[in-house]
């Protein structure tokens, strides 16, 4: 068991359940910059109890590790007993790494080369980066330095978008549209929102920061652009096409609705607007790249 620890605070199931996951995952964030490691494993265990692994499984490599970090073996295995139901769902490939990250917390920060390349890979993976930077809070003990991705990579976002990476954002649409197979290793084409890119990617690697390019676009983002660029007549004609997906909102003003945040709609009918609007069995350049900006500006506001 490491010293050095704040363990001043501590958290109860009636505290933790009377907060938000946004409040839960700040005042994990805060235990982290703290080194309060068991105010850590009580917020870690809380989501694992409440919500198991369906949303993540970054609880269950966190509770391992930081069981066995503060020496708590027999209470990491009766927690996992008494919610066995919770894993049944787990790809059997998973328990290496949960098996690793028991291995880590039980002998740290004294581990050996091998040990600390394998976790260094995790820390670069983008599916278990956020959890191992909030993990290693104190990684500066490790008998070498080691790199990874950090919460505050994972938070970067991007406000300029070269006119190259709207065209290859457009073209990702299209190539995933054209995607059969939808399993764990179907290849996605996916935008790295950390590097600003395009990447290709396997479903079952895709982690922090990125997301399937899978042509989702917000109509309030599309609304503000085309108002800019070609005013308020091709505005409204847009408004009014993309209100006819929506009958239940067909009571509201046009004016009330070009301001509704969320209204999601796919570039391919926006696409189909655009050729009839312009009269073209084309979508003109200027407006694919209208379309790939309404994604990504969607996409990097919503890390704000």
């Amino acid at each position: 068991m490491t010293t050095m620890i704040d363990t001043s605070k501590r958290y109860t199931g009636k505290e933790l359940a009377a907060m938000t996951n946004k409040e839960r995952y700040d005042e994990r964030i805060k235990c982290s910059k703290e080194k309060n490691v068991l105010g850590q494993r009580d917020i870690f265990t809380y989501d694992f109890v409440h919500y198991g692994i369906s949303t993540s499984k970054a609880s269950l490599l966190a509770i391992a590790f930081l069981y066995a970090r503060t020496c708590e073996f027999d209470t990491f295995e009766k927690l996992i007993k008494d919610n066995s139901f919770l894993l049944l769902d787990l790809n059997p490939n998973y328990m290496p790494i949960v098996e690793f990250m028991l291995t880590i917390g039980s002998k740290y920060p004294y581990l050996s080369e091998d040990e600390l390349k394998q976790l260094e890979e995790l820390y670069n993976d983008t599916r278990y980066c956020g959890i191992i930077d909030e993990l290693l809070f104190d990684k500066e003990r490790l008998p070498r330095s080691i790199k990874g991705i950090t919460h505050e990579e994972l938070n970067k976002t991007n406000e300029n978008f070269s006119n190259s990476l709207l065209e290859l954002v457009y073209r990702a649409f299209e190539e995933n549209s054209e995607v059969e197979d939808d399993d764990e290793d179907t290849i996605w084409r996916v935008y790295d929102r950390r590097n600003n890119t395009i990447i290709s990617k396997e479903y079952n690697r895709i982690g922090a920061g990125e997301c399937v390019a899978d042509g989702t676009i917000d109509a309030h983002v599309f609304f503000d652009l085309i108002e800019e660029k070609y005013g308020e007549e091709c505005l409204y004609f847009f408004v009014k096409k993309v209100m006819e997906l929506n009958p239940y909102l067909q009571s509201i003003t046009k004016e009330k609705f070009r301001t509704l945040e969320n209204q999601w709609v796919d570039y391919r009918y926006l696409s189909n607007l655009v050729k009839d609007r312009w009269n073209s069995y084309e979508v003109p350049i200027d407006l694919k790249r209208l379309i790939a900006l309404s994604f990504l500006l969607k996409i990097n506001k919503l890390n704000k």
